[in-house]
């Protein structure tokens, strides 16, 4: 075992045989080591690189988050039948002096009808007594069975990489469903968009703010290639709070006070951010949020009719893989808000 980062993932190793090599793998250990585990994450994908490019991402949030990970890189496509498993550990010293602590890594690489194992596969190899975290990397199937989902105490998603969305939604709708409301439902999209969706609302504790926001009568959002479901999560975060309806032709918001309020989605090459910045349009004044490319800070403005103009840097957070993950997995949100979102621009998707 190893206390370096590493791609690999790990030692080979018999499906059956896995708890003994696991035992074996401590037993060979030092003394200077010692394992921890907060939570079961396990991680499924379909990409033929997911092994390759999930082993470093769980070895750099093992620095932070202790945890049991399942990975699990499947191919229900093909013919043939197989199964092959490894095992391997991330260890990190996080003070001096002490023991480095150490998270498991259980890798599988399901093909064929093996695919169709999953379930099994995940429960008999869990960390007992421990909350089950479920990231689904990629599209979601259709028909979702509850045999795996029932068990799952946090659904992991990512919006940003769905080809189609409003299936997507659906299917994840269907799964928010079962077991009686018990399962947490992340979207790392809707968590990429915290810091800014932080900065926005503080802006509206200003002085002469907070009354002009139901005078809002324009958005504009600017955001980067391929984030267009970003964008449309923070105009439908928008209109759900202020109680706004999109209007049958699906080109405007209808607010509560009979106004009307329209909106414009941006792409632009050069965004650097998923959303790089936010205009606010309320007649005699105007609220800017913008965040330069590679930059860490929001530039939050607020400017109106009889008031010298307000600047304001906020923290923009990372949009990093690892980062977002590591403050879903500490945050341990349920998102009240993210579903009244999506249905406020449903049929946007």
């Amino acid at each position: 075992m190893s206390g370096k980062l590493s791609i690999s993932p790990g030692i080979a190793v018999e499906v059956g045989d896995i708890d003994r090599q696991l035992g074996r793998l401590w037993e060979q250990s030092d003394a200077g080591k010692v394992r921890a585990s907060l939570v079961n994450l396990v991680i499924y994908s379909e990409a033929a690189d997911a092994i390759a490019g999930n082993t470093p991402l769980l070895a750099e949030i093992a620095a932070d988050h202790a945890f049991r990970a399942l990975l699990v890189q499947a191919d229900p496509r093909k013919k043939d039948n197989g199964i092959q498993a490894w095992i391997t550990a991330h260890c990190h010293l996080r003070e001096a002096g002490k023991k480095e602590i150490c998270s498991e890594q259980i890798t599988f690489k399901l093909d064929g009808p093996a695919a169709g194992r999953l379930p099994s596969i995940v429960f008999s190899h869990l960390d007992s007594d421990l909350p089950l975290y479920l990231w689904w990397q990629g599209e979601l199937h259709p028909a979702p069975e509850p045999q795996l989902w029932t068990w799952v105490d946090r659904l992991i998603v990512d919006s940003n990489s769905w080809m189609d969305a409003a299936e997507q939604f659906a299917i994840l709708g269907e799964i928010a469903n079962m077991g009686r409301g018990r399962r947490a439902l992340c979207d790392l999209n809707w968590t990429r968009l915290f810091h800014l969706r932080y900065a926005l609302a503080h802006i509206f504790d200003l002085p002469g703010a907070c009354g002009r926001i139901a005078s809002l009568r324009h958005i504009d959002i600017c955001h980067a290639i391929g984030a267009r479901v970003t964008a449309l999560e923070l105009l439908g975060w928008i209109a759900s709070r202020l109680g706004w309806q999109l209007s049958p032709g699906g080109d405007s918001f209808l607010r509560p006070d009979g106004g009307e309020a329209g909106f414009q989605l941006r792409e632009q090459a050069d965004a650097g951010a998923c959303v790089a910045a936010v205009e606010l349009d309320m007649g005699d004044a105007r609220a800017t949020v913008r965040r330069e490319a590679a930059g860490d800070f929001y530039l939050a403005e607020f400017a109106c009719a009889g008031q010298e103009p307000v600047a304001q840097m906020m923290p923009a957070g990372r949009e990093k893989t690892a980062d977002i993950l590591l403050s879903e997995l500490s945050r341990d949100s349920r998102h009240p808000l993210f579903w009244p979102a999506i249905k406020a621009i449903e049929p946007l998707l």
